[in-house]
């Protein structure tokens, strides 16, 4: 009885699987390295198109380059089958159906309407603040009680030196910005304070001056002295109030000029 060789070329070991006419060497070499090559070339992710580590001595060959190409992939294959929108839909019915379940914030006691069964808190101010007081560690700068975000520093100082050092670059000086800075400065008087946005009180102005009643280009931009700027008629440091009725549209110009003097 004739042995059958291997198929391989130059290679004279007996058929180990006949249906590949391949010897065992050759076609465990074929099972986990998709190749019967002694140097095989190294593959392409199927994501990236990344070389590939080169094949394991027992399993199958890789078909990702790392971990996070594999989930990329799936991802994408279930967004690519409608699967993703499925899934979305379905959270969003779940959620809807669900009784709404109102606790008190942790923090400033107030009730929310809890979302996440873990949720103990209204919102992410209330939660920095509650981490900033059970954090150990206290700020390096002068005169600052924060609690460290790193380098021994607090986010607020972390950030301004991030700033000076040219790592982080200033925020642009948006309605968001603005609303922020003017709320803080009631804040700090201890004065009433609402949530309100400076462009909502010019657009309520129709974009009039209230010191010099002329009108305000809203193409304007700061630091130009006619670009618009928000105005306390009772000044803050007067007793003035951060509110809609105390706030007014004003040139930059005007409002520097009038300082903290009450208009006639």
């Amino acid at each position: 009885m004739s042995i059958i060789a291997c198929s391989v070329d130059e290679c004279e070991r007996p058929v180990y699987v006949k249906k590949r006419q391949l010897c065992q060497s050759h076609y465990n070499r074929l099972t986990y390295a998709g190749t019967t090559s002694s140097s095989p070339a190294v593959p392409s992710c199927l994501h990236c198109g990344a070389a590939n580590p080169p094949a394991r001595s027992k399993g199958p060959a890789p078909s990702y380059c790392s971990a996070k190409c594999r989930r990329d992939a799936a991802y994408a294959r279930t967004v690519s089958s409608g699967r993703y929108d499925l899934i979305a839909a379905k959270r969003r019915r779940e959620i809807e159906a669900r009784p709404p379940v109102l606790v008190a914030c942790s923090w400033c006691s107030r009730d929310f309407e809890r979302g996440r069964v873990d949720n103990a808190f209204c919102s992410t101010r209330c939660y920095n603040k509650h981490l900033d007081l059970n954090n150990p560690k206290r700020c390096s700068d002068d005169g600052c009680e924060r609690g460290v975000r790193a380098k021994g520093l607090c986010a607020m100082h972390w950030r301004r030196k991030a700033r000076a050092d040219g790592r982080e670059a200033n925020p642009a000086w948006d309605e968001g910005r603005k609303a922020n800075y003017h709320k803080r400065r009631a804040q700090k008087r201890g004065t009433q304070v609402e949530d309100l946005r400076p462009i909502d009180i010019y657009e309520r102005d129709i974009w009039l001056c209230g010191l010099c009643v002329t009108p305000v280009d809203p193409d304007c931009a700061w630091p130009d002295p006619m670009s618009p700027s928000l105005d306390h008629i009772l000044p803050l440091s007067k007793g003035g109030t951060h509110t809609y009725e105390n706030v007014q549209l004003a040139h930059l110009t005007c409002n520097v000029s009038k300082g903290n003097r009450i208009a006639a």
